[in-house]
């Protein structure tokens, strides 16, 4: 589809100063020379964003139960882990897609909720699997303060165009305590690998993708909002369709797992994708 274009000042530290990164197609991503953010520039509209995502999702029914499956090794390991610190409550799951995750939540036991902005995907949670859906964006919901024990959020922040304006809704609607878990994708460190070989690659989906956070970055964006005790982990992942990306997948998944273990905890393979979690003071 055709985007129309808007040039932006960095969405975190709000600089003007960037450099050149990565190119895909006619797409630039670039690096904040302020607080070294990467982030799309010029990225799409906020109304070309919102009609290229009506589209964004598969619509047959194959395809979607290949994206269920997909995403239930991670979504299992994020429930899991949201339940080593809280055994029930009320969850909401800010683009919740077809509603796969908050399904898994409820069938634990916990009230849900979900926002998304495609409304296929709301179409489907609610009716086929009778979800409480709000149409998006967050900002815009109107959810009152101190409403929730979780919020989570897999793969969303990195399509926002005002990050920081997500995570300080995150937080307002969060009870004290509340527990924020975001999974994201980690593009960068293979860009550069991929760059320097010469190989040809649309990894970062632009312009799906408006940023790529890297660990540390999303830990301060996260302190800079009030969250505290944020834990980085691998959080297992994905199951892709195809033999070559599943294996792909499957050996940097348990690679990464692995090194992780091994270092007590403390080192996060570059390139892999990433789940952290917060919580409200």
């Amino acid at each position: 589809m055709n985007f129309e274009m808007e040039l932006t000042q960095c969405p975190i530290c709000e600089g003007v100063e960037r450099i050149s990164l990565h190119q895909e197609g006619s797409f630039q991503m670039v690096r904040c020379l302020s607080c070294h953010f990467i982030y799309l520039n010029p990225r799409p509209t906020h109304e070309s964003l919102l009609r290229f995502y009506q589209t964004y999702l598969p619509e047959d029914g194959l395809s979607i139960q290949a994206w269920e499956k997909m995403m239930r090794p991670v979504f299992h390991r994020a429930a899991n882990r949201i339940q080593k610190y809280k055994t029930e409550g009320c969850l909401l799951d800010v683009g919740a897609g077809f509603g796969f995750f908050l399904k898994e939540m409820r069938d634990r036991g916990w009230e849900v909720r979900g926002v998304e902005i495609s409304q296929k995907a709301m179409d489907y949670a609610r009716e086929t699997l009778g979800l409480t859906i709000h149409p998006g964006p967050l900002e815009k919901v109107g959810f009152p303060e101190n409403s929730f024990d979780v919020v989570s959020g897999f793969y969303v922040v990195e399509h926002l165009s005002y990050p920081m304006t997500f995570l300080k809704e995150c937080y307002r609607i969060l009870k004290p305590r509340g527990l924020l878990l975001l999974r994201y994708p980690h593009t960068t460190p293979i860009k550069n690998l991929l760059h320097l070989l010469g190989i040809e690659n649309r990894l970062y989906d632009l312009p799906a993708h408006l940023s790529d956070f890297f660990p540390g970055m999303i830990q301060w964006c996260l302190e800079q909002v009030g969250f505290e005790k944020c834990k980085h982990l691998i959080g297992g992942y994905t199951h892709p369709e195809g033999f070559g990306k599943r294996l792909a997948t499957s050996f940097f998944g348990n690679l990464s797992e692995a090194i992780f273990c091994l270092s007590g905890e403390k080192f996060l393979f570059p390139g892999v994708s990433k789940t952290i979690v917060a919580f409200k003071k």
